[in-house]
């Protein structure tokens, strides 16, 4: 009997126990349960606030990766930018020498020479040979009226005398030294003497056409009324801008019917070549 008494005091003690247990437990969660709910809006902004913290941080993150960036692009646009300028003067130096070349190299016609006719002389072996002469201006038409001349052999020379400017001046378009100069001073055969030609300019004065429309400055004509002392002075030619002053002779073996054109460069002396665009002549005009 008195084990079975201890026996249910041992029961009541633990159901005591165990009862006050989840009286604390139902009170402890009801505690925690309140204290959330009173500290809900504490929590919220607690939360919030560290939240906004990581994404501010984030944000100067990607802003410094932004200014990294943009310090890079200025400076590849900076570079772009100074690349431009180098290309633009490259750009510009090849346009200069490219229009220097061309103007070094620009051929213009100054005169043109027509066969009118060939015929045996009076020696065995002669041939008369008569041509017409006539100088032209910029546009290609002649500055005054042809001329005509009978002279001995096949092959016909053209003496002349020629100023070349230094290639600076004629590169870069200088007013009065943009091309060579030329004097026609006489015409010949081949089977007579020079000094026995027939006269084309004359040496007391400036020629009558030059590559600037016939218009003779006062440069030019302190070159012609000085020449053969320009040519021998190579000071004062200097002081001109003269590279060489010289007497030379362009010749072609004549073939009636047929013309040619005499052709001054611009940095050299001058050239004859045939005038295709010419029609060849079939009669004689003289």
């Amino acid at each position: 009997m008195a084990g079975a008494i201890d026996s249910l005091k041992t029961i009541n003690s633990v159901a005591r126990t165990f009862l006050a247990f989840v009286v604390v437990g139902v009170a402890g969660i009801a505690g925690w349960s309140g204290y959330n709910t009173y500290n809900a809006k504490e929590i919220e902004a607690r939360k919030r606030t560290q939240e906004l913290a990581a994404a501010t941080e984030k944000l100067e993150e990607t802003k410094r990766d932004l200014e990294v960036k943009v310090e890079q692009l200025k400076e590849k646009e900076e570079q772009i930018v100074s690349l431009n300028d180098e290309l633009q003067v490259k750009e510009e130096e090849i346009q200069r020498l490219a229009a220097a070349m061309r103007l070094l190299k620009f051929d213009h016609r100054v005169a043109r020479l027509r066969v009118l006719d060939q015929t045996p002389g009076e020696k065995d072996g002669e041939v008369i040979t008569q041509v017409e002469f006539v100088e032209l201006n910029d546009e290609g038409l002649p500055i005054d009226k042809p001329k005509r001349f009978t002279i001995k052999g096949e092959v016909v020379y053209i003496d002349n005398w020629v100023v070349k400017f230094e290639d600076t001046y004629i590169e870069t378009a200088d007013i009065d030294r943009s091309t060579s100069l030329v004097l026609f001073r006489r015409i010949f055969g081949e089977q007579q003497e020079p000094r026995d030609g027939f006269v084309l300019d004359e040496t007391q004065g400036p020629p009558k056409a030059y590559s600037r429309g016939g218009v003779v400055t006062e440069f030019e004509k302190r070159i012609w009324s000085d020449f053969w002392n320009i040519a021998n002075d190579e000071a004062k030619a200097k002081e001109l801008g003269i590279r060489a002053a010289h007497g030379e002779a362009v010749s072609i073996k004549a073939e009636k019917g047929k013309t040619y054109k005499l052709l001054l460069r611009a940095s050299d002396g001058l050239s004859i070549a045939p005038d295709e665009n010419s029609p060849k002549l079939v009669e004689p005009l003289m």
